[in-house]
């Protein structure tokens, strides 16, 4: 793990963009404010939840086939 200076990331963004693909490289802002440089592919969190989208994916299935429940946009409002 490297830990660097905001000053030392700044100038040298390239370097440590390139070794964050190999270690863990935090950059300290002091203050106890630090921040970790994480390659994209390696993130947790994909911004959707798999099981969310599996379901919006059935869902849209369904709707292909004909399943579901129709409204009728005059009883939406009783």
């Amino acid at each position: 793990m490297k830990t660097i200076a905001v000053s030392e990331f700044r100038k040298n963004i390239k370097k440590y963009a390139d070794l964050a693909s190999q270690e863990q490289v935090i950059v300290n802002r002091g203050e106890g404010k630090a921040f970790a440089i994480v390659p994209l592919d390696e993130l947790e969190d994909s911004g959707y939840n798999p099981e969310f989208v599996n379901k919006i994916m059935k869902a849209r299935e369904d709707s292909k086939q004909g399943k579901g429940v129709k409204i009728a946009i005059e009883d939406l409002w009783k």
